[in-house]
């Protein structure tokens, strides 16, 4: 069944639209990012089950937004998201990333196809996210809502590459691989703040990290939203930290997880919740998003 599932996805890669088909030229929010702020929900996907989903199937917190300030049903949100994105594969299709332009690969399970060319994304383009934004940016003086939401892929890329084993055990391998993933980001965040403001003056809000379970994922999120905020800075991009918001609302539980501030997975699964928002904790994201405004 899992082998009829990839197989259909391959065949649904032929029926992906061109680089830039289908995209409104009137709208005003254009969101990018990674799996987050696609809405990205593991239950909607292998193993939990094996029908092919629409990439309108996910709600990220852009859609959110969007709804709250009646942008949906006029088509003024573009969310250019894609999951497993990384700050490299987001300016370079051919750098490595956890699912976006390479194959998402789970320990035990087939690998999954790339989901730009297999689901799908909910603005159709073929092209890195760069340069689609670069050409929206360019081309659409209407846009003035910009949101970025990038680099969790790049210290869990890191980690993986590492072999570290999962936190606590793996926790001072893990924060050598985070550390030498900070750099690079930085220096990618800074290109992609750099080509955005050449197009682009309007309001531009970075959207950082939650720790999406135990404590033991807080140095990742501040680790990320620090380095988000120093560059952030020199491109007048105001930032939007979920990471105390989600501590907040994970009191008294303890965590996101007991919180139902991330996905819950079924009994058997490898952790009891992913590392995905649920409609509680994409709320909270869509308020701080506002609030930054």
């Amino acid at each position: 069944m899992k082998n009829t599932f990839v197989a259909a996805l391959v065949l649904l890669a032929l029926l992906i639209a061109p680089a830039f088909a289908g995209n409104e030229k009137n709208f005003t929010y254009l969101a990018l990012g990674d799996s987050v702020p696609f809405g990205i929900n593991p239950l909607l996907l292998p193993p939990y089950t094996t029908h092919i989903p629409q990439p309108s199937d996910f709600v990220g917190y852009p859609e959110t937004i969007a709804d709250r300030e009646h942008l949906l049903q006029s088509k003024k949100l573009a969310n250019a998201s894609c999951p497993g994105e990384t700050s490299a594969s987001f300016l370079d299709v051919n750098q490595l990333d956890l699912g976006c332009n390479s194959p998402h690969v789970v320990p035990g399970l087939p690998p999954f196809p790339p989901f730009k060319t297999s689901v799908g994304l909910k603005t159709p383009y073929t092209v890195s996210q760069m340069e689609f934004a670069t050409d929206q940016l360019k081309n659409n003086k209407h846009i003035n809502l910009v949101t970025l939401m990038i680099g969790a892929n790049d210290v869990l890329l890191a980690i993986q590459q590492a072999g570290c084993a999962p936190p606590p055990a793996g926790a001072l391998c893990s924060e050598a691989a985070v550390i030498g993933a900070i750099g690079p980001y930085a220096d990618n965040l800074a290109t992609i703040l750099t080509n955005i403001r050449a197009n682009y003056k309007g309001t531009l809000i970075l959207v950082g990290y939650y720790a999406p379970m135990s404590p033991d994922f807080d140095p990742i999120a501040l680790a990320l939203n620090k380095t988000m905020a120093a560059v952030g800075a020199h491109f007048g991009a105001r930032v939007a930290d979920a990471y105390m918001p989600f501590k907040a609302a994970s009191r008294p539980s303890g965590d996101a997880c007991t919180a139902g501030l991330v996905i819950r997975l079924p009994a058997g699964a490898p952790t009891p919740c992913d590392i995905h928002p649920t409609e509680r904790g994409r709320n909270i994201l869509a308020t701080i998003v506002e609030l930054a405004q």
